[in-house]
């Protein structure tokens, strides 16, 4: 196909993907396609994705509304002629493909990228693998607790006595972001060849990417990163007011956030204290600042503390949970929550927050009910008993 983007329609108008994909990597790749325009067609088993019964729901969790928004939904048995023909059919006309199983399983099924290519020569192909095509894990199973852990992202965000998964799913989200960036790439790249390609990603590398200033320094110089070493070397605290709540400073390296902080604090002493008087005493004793600064903090609600920053120009910001995140001035004045209709109303999601002032995004709908365009992509019928059994 080729892309005609139309103004308002999103920056993707005219480029059609299909997604192999379930859980998050692939579908979130998509998501992000389908948020710029990109019609997104996610072709599924007919048991669904598995997130659709997250959190004991029937057929639509709330992680499974959030990684699938604005796009449509086919049900294909893979395993059946009717199935196959029907994707081969669909790829026929698409401008990416997306999937995210492990290695060697698009293949044995018979929709591996070579087969893709021959019904659609300009067709981007692109798999999402936990550890790449080869090598002792690659056909492992790949969940992001084992690629955050393999791949040294805990290492950086878990402190070493508490040893326990957390966070969001770091590998799913980075490496869907990565297969998205790949894929654009490719698209160029055909405008220039006139062909597609086929694209790999992994979890793993997706994080290596992203971890590429702890990667580098190890490298070159044999140190290992922890999870204070990038505060340290930033001079970035965390405190808390005397009614409880978190905030934070930034210093970076300029000289003058570390003199005005001290005009906040009106602790002009520190400025000779032998251990703090450089940035390089800074960074050396920083356990000690920490302690000193959160000392100070609990002296003063959160907010005194916030606007005393505020006049002194010093980066800050209060330390929002999720519950307060959409409450905060500046959140709420950058329109980043919308409502669309979901199947029990309205419902507020979160917006893409890139903005494109020609092309603009299309409007924002719901995640796909389990096969809900099938009929009319494919001709296919799903009611029981006919699922992929011949034409309607």
């Amino acid at each position: 196909m080729t892309s005609t983007a139309l103004p308002g329609a999103g920056a993707l108008a005219g480029i059609r993907v299909v997604e192999l994909g379930q859980y998050i990597s692939g579908p979130f790749a998509a998501k992000l396609l389908a948020d710029l325009g990109a019609e997104v067609i996610k072709v599924e088993s007919p048991e669904g994705d598995p997130m659709r019964r997250w959190e004991g729901r029937a057929t639509m969790s709330p992680q499974f509304a959030a990684y699938n928004r604005g796009k449509r939904g086919v049900v294909l048995d893979l395993k059946s002629p009717q199935g196959l023909a029907a994707l081969f059919a669909l790829v026929a006309e698409a401008d990416i493909v997306l999937d995210n199983f492990r290695p060697g399983v698009a293949e044995r099924l018979g929709f591996g990228p070579e087969a893709l290519h021959a019904h659609n020569p300009r067709v981007i192909t692109c798999s999402i693998t936990g550890f790449g095509p080869t090598g002792p894990s690659a056909k492992r199973p790949a969940y992001d607790t084992v690629i955050s852990a393999t791949g040294g992202m805990y290492s950086q965000v878990v402190p070493a006595d508490t040893i326990r998964p957390l966070g969001p799913a770091f590998s799913d989200l980075l490496s869907g972001m990565s297969a998205v960036q790949a894929v654009l790439a490719a698209l160029h790249a055909r405008d220039v060849s006139g062909e597609g390609e086929h694209v790999e990603v992994s979890m793993v590398g997706a994080l290596l990417d992203f971890l590429t200033e702890s990667a580098s320094a190890f490298l070159e110089t044999g140190q290992v990163s922890s999870p204070d070493s990038r505060p340290r070397r930033a001079q970035a605290y965390a405190c808390r007011g005397s009614d409880g709540k978190a905030f934070v400073i930034h210093m970076s390296v300029p000289e003058k956030f570390w003199t005005g902080l001290l005009d906040v604090l009106e602790r002009p002493d520190l400025a000779d204290d032998p251990r703090f008087a450089t940035r390089e005493g800074r960074v050396r004793n920083y356990d000690e600042l920490d302690a000193v600064l959160k000392e100070i903090a609990a002296t003063r609600p959160r907010a005194e503390w916030l606007e005393r920053l505020a006049a002194h120009d010093i980066p800050h910001g209060p330390l929002n949970t999720m519950g307060d995140l959409f409450d905060d001035p500046q959140i709420a004045s950058m329109g980043l929550v919308e409502k669309i209709a979901g199947p029990g109303g309205a419902v507020r999601v979160p917006v893409p927050s890139t903005r494109f002032h020609r092309s603009g995004r299309p409007e924002l709908v719901y995640a796909p009910a389990l096969g809900a365009d099938t009929e009319e992509l494919t001709g296919l019928r799903t009611a029981a008993g006919t699922l992929n059994e011949g034409a309607a």
